[in-house]
């Protein structure tokens, strides 16, 4: 099944980069696209556009583990950063146009990974309704590495190997 989307341009100011992209669904914000011909960078947004017309996810939890979850498939090494703002935002990975493709397997190179990524958002559930086996199945998707350390999801909370949740503030 397709999941609907539009790829429009933003007006968000203080985005660095001449091409500013926001990836919606209705007038929801999920992603952004920002950089310059051939590399862009993709995350997730953090806030509405300037014109009021797209809100930001508000189910950032859910924005997040999607996002980290995508990153991880598309094994980009997903961070979790900090706007200009203080707010959080996820940076999945880079896109950049290979000299080789044609205008039309980009597109649909890029259009598979954000269907994934809205793949991913709608199988999750709130956190908070998930039995410890579920979260312990999340900390192994989610976690980057074999450390056992926690991982941080946004809002200050973080996930524990044994799919324990904890809120240590911002």
């Amino acid at each position: 099944m397709k999941v609907p989307f539009d790829i429009r341009t933003s007006t968000k100011i203080g985005l660095h980069g001449g091409e500013r992209y926001i990836v919606t669904r209705g007038r929801t914000g999920y992603l952004r696209i920002v950089g310059d011909e051939p590399q862009w960078l993709l995350m997730t947004a953090t806030a509405d556009e300037d014109d009021g017309r797209i809100r930001r996810c508000s189910d950032q939890l859910r924005l997040v583990e999607a996002a980290m979850r995508l990153g991880k498939e598309l094994n980009t090494a997903p961070t979790v950063e900090k706007d200009w703002m203080g707010r959080e935002y996820v940076k999945i990975g880079l896109i950049t146009r290979d000299s080789v493709q044609t205008p039309d397997e980009f597109e649909n190179e890029n259009n598979a990974a954000i269907i994934r990524f809205f793949e991913l958002f709608d199988q999750c559930t709130d956190l908070r309704t998930r039995g410890e086996d579920d979260l312990r199945n999340l900390y192994d998707a989610l976690s980057l590495d074999d450390g056992g350390g926690d991982v941080y999801l946004c809002d200050g909370v973080w996930l524990s190997s044994d799919g324990s949740l904890s809120d240590r503030g911002r």
